[in-house]
């Protein structure tokens, strides 16, 4: 699993810049929920449907999913010693792994 939520809620607290909305094609009804199971169990507050907001080991951010194939994440709060290439890159780690099952 991605190890750069594992950061204290007091240094999370230090960056707050927003990055750019992402969106990933290809992500099926199975790898959504897949995801999104994921992710909780890796201690990322993940609200029932297709769309809200995400939260937990230092990073908040806000997600839609089309319904069909079409996801897009938005990080909206970050440590600051975290670049949004990098938040981009770990989240996409979760949804490739829950692609490969």
């Amino acid at each position: 699993m991605p190890g750069f939520f594992s950061i204290g809620s007091a240094q999370a607290q230090l960056g707050s810049r927003s990055c750019e909305p992402v969106t990933i094609s290809g992500v099926t009804p199975d790898t959504f929920e897949c995801l999104k199971t994921n992710l909780q169990n890796y201690g990322i507050d993940v609200p029932p449907g297709n769309k809200g907001e995400l939260s937990g080991r230092g990073i908040t951010g806000r997600f839609e999913w089309d319904g069909q194939s079409n996801l897009t994440l938005t990080i909206t709060r970050k440590p600051v010693f975290i670049n949004c290439e990098t938040a981009d890159r770990e989240i996409t780690r979760f949804i490739d792994e829950c692609k490969r099952m």
